[in-house]
């Protein structure tokens, strides 16, 4: 088996020649492709390009014969051709000095840059830049790819041919896949025409096509791509075919037809542009007529009648993009999220495959850092913003639109709409600051925003909150008092449907309240010496523990904020009622931070040095809060006894190293005398053979006066994934509400991974739905199956 080739070379005429050594030009051009098939051009690129330097090559055989009067210099029995790194080798050898043609045969191999090379015959034209090589192999490292042809031939400056040529990216001597093509020619930058090209397994054909031309750009191009398949039940068998279109080297989009055999055809299109280096824009748009609605509640299926709403609407649409502009020149900042879809079950139900909210959801985070709302949410919002920071200052201005779901499809009244849409908003923001040479610090958030809606009060409000604080700092710990004023006023331009309590007479309202805050911790710590005072780690060599840091971090947090009576005020979000609140948090905990040493030896005629390494393996906080007010409430004691005191959260945190992991918080009640909430998470882990996790949600039925939870939710997640077969992995997972006592999901997974490609089967069964999926993954081909 062969290795790889990646650039092309040629010689250029004979300086000087003897019977040891010969000295050269070496030419070498590197090219990068992004098909598969542009391995052609890159395989018949051996012996072409540009002048990269002057570099020596150095020429051994059994020996060698110059033959002045016929212009020929021939090699005999183990030529060897080299330089630095490179070589070229054969049995035979010879060049013609007048024409600069170069003649091998026999057992002839090339190392090029980490790329292989091997024939039986080749001959090149070193003046013209074409030649021929009969059966040979080459092998591309960085792609792992394998070329092989009966006959590979350099016909022109950019354009080749082939007879009975073979492409895998497998090691085995009968490779799983390969794409044989019964000849074929090739133009640089255009296109390739392929014979009788077959996709094969084994030994065994099984798939065909008379002809195929196929581009083989060096750069980014059009064509159609692997498309996805699949089933599900209730939309039946699902063919998703993307075709991906380049507009230009900032642009591109991608257009998908996603048939579903039981529900119709969703045709999408996917736009992305980068304008420069620090931004970034994509944008989604799906469209499908659907064969299914739903007139009435009556008819909704069963998964989506919990919201009250039906979905009688055929036209199904859903419209997302993210935006982020940066420009350094001006110093704003630009970003845009777009979310807009038909009805409120859409996301739920087209939730997998390339055009699936999953999918979405996924590439916004990777390429954005910003999250989009969850599938089931009712109201969807758009924003776009723009923003620019100074040393002390910071300056955003946006526009919010928001979607509620309930009021489209003729569910409710869309004349009736009370949604607050923010047109426009700005922020202004006082970053903390030292006031003159004082100890003091200055910090604010101002707001000035326009609230709009169909139904309802609209408004302008201007909110001022700066905030004063002083930060002391001394060897028993850190104490810093705040103090801040929230100035709020109200424009407003119409009253419409407001409750009897509001004030509707006047149309400039004004609100100020006052903050106070302070907070004070400290830490104490020790350090234990693990190993003892004679111990070498510079001799034992062996990375072990060798300190323990116990630290521990008490801390209070006092907030006041007096009540005020805000009931005559407009009211459009949470900042339009800030609740009184009198409350004293404390908390205690323990961390323990191990170092790790390790002894590294000296490279590159280095010294030896110490490596350490820290890791928390141990944490432990407990918190509570006492809230004065509930201590001294008189409101509904009849009904709610007073309980001042909150639950007391314990967080625990384990992770001594690789093999395990707990995560876990537990809310526990004084006054009730147990757990009302727990959150548990642990993995375990064995590197090369599996893991597992478990996990319990918990949240008990409480009725308080400051806390009512009506209904208990018992959710256990168990899941387990096997690699301890080689080239398999098992995965299953399982979750069940055990107050309900009914399965939420149960699914599993079969994966096989061989050195080119992998088979992957799933299988997902929930409360009301099942999805099995299966994909290949071919190594540098790409994936399909859905």
């Amino acid at each position: 088996m062969i290795r790889r080739l990646k650039c092309s070379s040629s010689f250029q005429g004979v300086d000087h020649l003897n019977h040891s050594t010969s000295n050269r030009e070496q030419h070498c051009q590197v090219i990068r492709y992004f098909s598969l098939f542009k391995v052609i051009i890159l395989l018949l690129l051996i012996f072409s390009g540009k002048a990269l330097a002057e570099v020596p090559w150095k020429l051994e055989a059994d020996r060698i014969l110059t033959r002045d009067e016929e212009n020929i210099v021939e090699a005999f029995g183990n030529v060897h051709l080299s330089r630095l790194e490179n070589y070229l080798q054969a049995d035979y050898a010879r060049l013609y000095t007048d024409t600069n043609r170069l003649y091998l045969k026999g057992n002839i191999s090339a190392y090029w840059d980490r790329d292989y090379l091997q024939g039986e015959e080749a001959e090149l034209d070193l003046s013209s830049n074409v030649g021929w090589i009969k059966n040979g192999q080459v092998f591309i490292a960085d792609e792992h790819i394998y070329f092989s042809g009966q006959m590979l031939e350099k016909t022109g400056e950019d354009t080749y041919s082939f007879i009975q040529g073979s492409v895998t990216s497998c090691d085995d001597d009968l490779p799983p896949w390969s794409i044989k093509s019964s000849r074929g020619k090739i133009t640089v930058d255009g296109y390739a025409s392929l014979w009788h090209p077959r996709f094969r397994v084994k030994d065994r054909s099984v798939l065909y096509s008379p002809y195929l031309i196929i581009p083989v750009k060096t750069e980014r191009q059009s064509g159609f791509l692997i498309p996805d398949l699949g089933y599900e039940s209730g939309y039946g068998t699902n063919i998703n075919l993307p075709y991906y279109l380049v507009i230009d080297d900032q642009r591109d989009a991608t257009f998908w037809t996603n048939l579903y055999s039981d529900r119709g055809v969703m045709l999408g299109v996917e736009y992305r542009h980068t304008p420069n280096l620090l931004s970034r824009g994509q944008w989604r748009a799906d469209w499908m007529r659907d064969r299914e609605k739903h007139d009435s509640l009556k008819n909704e299926p069963s998964r989506f009648k919990d919201d009250g709403l039906f979905r009688p609407n055929r036209d199904r649409y859903w419209l997302r993009g993210k935006y982020d502009g940066n420009y350094p020149a001006s110093g704003w900042s630009y970003k845009v999220d777009l979310d807009y879809v038909s009805d409120q079950n859409y996301l739920s139900e087209f939730k997998s495959g390339q055009s699936g909210f999953s999918r979405t959801r996924e590439e916004f985070l990777d390429s954005f850092g910003r999250d989009i709302q969850n599938h089931d949410s009712l109201i969807r919002t758009s924003t776009a913003s723009a923003a620019r920071n100074w040393s002390s200052l910071g300056l955003d201005a946006r526009v919010v639109y928001s979607d509620n779901l309930r009021y489209k499809n003729d569910n409710l009244s869309a004349s009736r709409n009370p949604t607050v849409q923010r047109l426009p908003e700005l922020n202004v923001n006082l970053f903390r600051t030292r006031i003159g040479a004082s100890p003091f610090e200055l910090q604010a958030t101002n707001q000035a925003v326009y609230f709009w809606r169909e139904y309802g009060t609209r408004a302008s409000r201007i909110n001022v909150h700066p905030r004063i604080s002083l930060p002391l700092s001394s060897s028993y710990g850190n104490l810093t008092p705040r103090i801040g004023w929230r100035q709020t006023a109200y424009f407003v331009d119409q009253f419409e449907a407001d409750p009897p309590a509001r004030d509707t007479d006047n149309y400039f309202q004004t609100r100020g309240i006052l903050d106070f805050n302070l907070n004070a911790s400290t830490n104490l710590f020790r350090i234990f010496d693990l190993q003892s005072a004679d111990h070498d780690l510079e001799k034992t060599r062996n990375a072990s523990w060798t300190k323990l840091r116990h630290t521990l971090t008490p801390e209070i947090d006092y907030d006041y904020i007096p009540k005020m009576n805000q009931e005559k005020l407009p009211r459009f979000d949470s900042l339009d009622r800030i609740n009184p609140r009198e409350e004293l948090t404390y908390s205690l905990s323990n961390t323990f931070t191990r170092r790790k040493d390790s002894f590294m030896d000296g490279a590159h005629g280095t010294e030896p040095s110490m490596k350490s390494s820290y890791l928390d393996i141990f944490r432990l906080k407990f918190e509570q809060a006492y809230d004065f007010r509930e201590a001294r409430r008189r409101e509904d004691t009849d009904r709610y006894s007073r309980r001042p005191f909150s639950d007391l959260m314990t967080e625990l945190q384990i992770n001594p190293g690789r093999y395990l992991s707990l995560r876990s918080k537990t809310w526990y009640s004084f006054y009730e005398n147990m757990v009302t909430q727990h959150e548990h998470r642990m993995n375990l882990n064995w590197p090369g053979k599996g893991s597992a996790w478990f996990s319990l949600d918990f949240l008990e039925e409480i009725q308080e006066f400051k806390r009512r939870i009506n209904e208990k939710t018992n959710i256990l997640e168990l899941g387990t994934r096997l690699d301890f077969i080689r080239d398999w992995q098992f995965t299953l997972v399982y979750r069940r509400d055990l107050d309900q006592k009914k399965d939420l999901e149960r699914s599993m997974g079969v994966l096989y991974r061989h050195q080119c490609y992998s088979l992957q089967f799933s299988y997902k069964e929930t409360d009301y739905d099942h999805k099995f999926e299966v994909r290949i993954n071919l190594l540098n081909l790409g994936s399909f199956g859905g």
